[in-house]
């Protein structure tokens, strides 16, 4: 099969030529579509998590497609919360292999197309539709119209592909803008401003903000009104601006006959669930806190939330592993005030960074004593003990591997 045989960073390349002919091919579905697309450097997926539970609870069909996954495949296709069957990706892959294989599409090219099927053939109402990659030249972006374009934020990632400037990475991902309004949350000025040569942007703090009331609940301040008492399902103070941000895009797409009312709001917010994403979970008695965040505006968030959450600085015990592509020696600098110890799995993946030099940068804040290497991720969870506090975080990868072996 295509995506047992082929790697999800294998075969990229620059430009929409190849996906553009496969879909064309196969009747345009991305045409049949309505579609919310949102890019970011971070809270893209939460962003995007928020706004399906919302426009689900308000009674539409709703598609979502994220990336990557956690556990399998058909996580990243779903349909009012439920990912597509194995039965279903399957057959839809199997269909269009030798065609997908004639333009050469990428992993990621031929999941997207995947994804623009499915969604028309079960005609749903609106796709809420997270970028790969960037936005320019991502997959997701043959689409025309957009119902609203959401730019969440903007930091140095993906340097060696976006660029090296907040202003190169917020053009790439400003490509996204089409015949739509932009909704953006706190982003740089740098970043504003590229955006801001395409069209004049909502921004969070601006145009639309959050109140804080305490750990989950905020009063939304918006483009037509406030709403008070909102509460997430999602843990930390990123969190409720990710929250604002998908109400300002919805209050943007209810001016194209959408109804959504604040009751719809609330209850959505509330039941939204994103795994990885201040994950609390139980391991033998031990309180494991998992989380996908993977660069230093991610890990920055995070243990901001973790201290919150702890009530002041606790050292946690802390699984963690790194993509080589990465700004790995920062994330653990940044990552060893909060450890006490630090456990280092080895995992599946190959772009992972080795544990012997993870090993060694964090030798420059901590004593070997605390350190500990292991083989594998299930191996580095016998390692918890009863009422253990820990956390893992580094990558969305070893968050998969830890939601895998729970």
């Amino acid at each position: 099969m295509f995506f047992g045989s082929l790697k999800e960073y294998e075969g990229m390349k620059p430009g929409l030529s190849r996906i553009k002919k496969f879909l064309k091919a196969v009747g345009d579905p991305q045409e049949k579509l309505q579609c919310v697309h949102i890019a970011g450097t971070n809270g893209k997926g939460s962003v995007a998590a928020f706004i399906a539970s919302i426009l689900q609870e308000s009674g539409y069909k709703t598609g979502l497609y994220t990336s990557p996954h956690l556990v399998d495949i058909t996580e990243r296709i779903k349909i009012n919360g439920s990912d597509i069957t194995q039965t279903v990706f399957d057959r839809l892959a199997k269909k269009h292999l030798a065609l997908a294989k004639k333009r050469k599409l990428s992993y990621f090219e031929y999941l997207t197309a995947i994804a623009f099927i499915y969604f028309a053939k079960q005609k749903v109402d609106v796709v809420v539709l997270e970028t790969g990659l960037g936005g320019r030249f991502d997959a997701t972006n043959v689409i025309k119209n957009p119902l609203v374009s959401v730019i969440t934020s903007i930091s140095l990632d993906h340097t060696e592909i976006l660029g090296s400037t907040i202003e190169k990475i917020a053009f790439e991902k400003s490509g996204i803008i089409k015949n739509s309004e932009v909704v953006c949350g706190s982003l740089p000025e740098k970043a504003l401003k590229v955006i801001s040569r395409k069209s004049k942007p909502f921004v969070f703090g601006k145009n639309f903000c959050a109140s804080r009331k305490s750990f989950k609940v905020f009063d939304y301040c918006g483009l037509s009104g406030n709403i008070k008492n909102l509460k997430v399902g999602l843990y930390g103070k990123h969190q409720i601006q990710n929250a604002a941000v998908a109400i300002c895009a919805l209050e943007v797409i209810k001016n194209k006959s959408f109804e959504i009312r604040n009751a719809d709001i609330k209850k959505g917010l509330l039941n939204t669930k994103w795994p990885a994403r201040f994950d609390i979970r139980k391991i033998e008695g031990a309180q494991l806190i998992v989380d996908g965040a993977h660069n230093p505006e991610g890990i920055s968030a995070f243990l901001q939330a973790l201290k919150e959450f702890d009530g002041g600085n606790i050292k946690r015990t802390f699984i963690f592993a790194a993509m080589k592509e990465k700004d790995y020696k920062k994330i653990v600098k940044m990552t060893s005030p909060y450890a006490g110890k630090v456990i280092l799995p080895k995992l599946l993946n190959e772009r992972a960074v080795a544990v012997e030099k993870l090993k060694k940068e964090f030798l420059k804040y901590m004593s070997s004593e605390k350190i500990f290497t292991s083989v594998s991720v299930e191996e580095s969870l016998k390692y918890l003990t009863k009422k253990e506090k820990a956390a893992a975080a580094g990558s969305l990868y070893l968050a998969g591997e830890i939601i895998r072996c729970i």
